[in-house]
């Protein structure tokens, strides 16, 4: 007889990058006309290949944003309307703790009056944008109604 490894079957976890993706995906569909908002892209931290130099491409990039006045821990999400901003910062379950740049940038955020809330889940990202008045308003048709074997009143 063969033995077989012992398997443990675990639940699928999405990386932060397929999270913002499906946030985006979500938000491009229910956000008002007149929201102006942008996702933050941090992936070029992530590079870990050796550059010409023998530097990670990572490390270079965010040296070269760096320089051109780009801040660390800017929120993933950031919402404009009328005259006010709004800031979600997105992470991969509750666990995840902020980075020390993320605790100051959310702090100053904080301190000149801009919500700012960390995020978990597309749902937690969908309430919140309901919650700040950001999403566009659904109405819905009359429909007869229709009453099987019998009449509607």
């Amino acid at each position: 007889m063969l033995d077989r490894p012992n398997l443990v079957l675990t639940a699928y976890e999405q990386s932060e990058h397929e999270l913002q993706i499906d946030c985006s995906d979500m938000l491009r569909i229910v956000l008002r006309s007149d929201v102006v908002w942008t996702a933050i892209d941090h992936a070029h931290s992530l590079d870990r290949r050796i550059g010409r130099n023998g530097r990670p491409i990572g490390l270079l990039e965010a040296q070269k944003r760096k320089a051109r006045g780009c801040r660390r821990g800017v929120p993933d999400f950031l919402f404009f309307h009328q005259q006010r901003g709004f800031a979600i910062e997105l992470k991969r379950n509750a666990s995840e703790k902020l980075s020390p740049g993320q605790k100051e940038f959310c702090k100053a955020l904080i301190d000149t009056r801009i919500p700012v809330k960390i995020c978990w889940s597309k749902d937690q990202v969908f309430d919140c944008v309901v919650a700040w008045g950001l999403t566009r308003t659904v109405q819905y048709a009359e429909m007869p109604l229709r009453v099987s074997g019998g009449m509607a009143p």
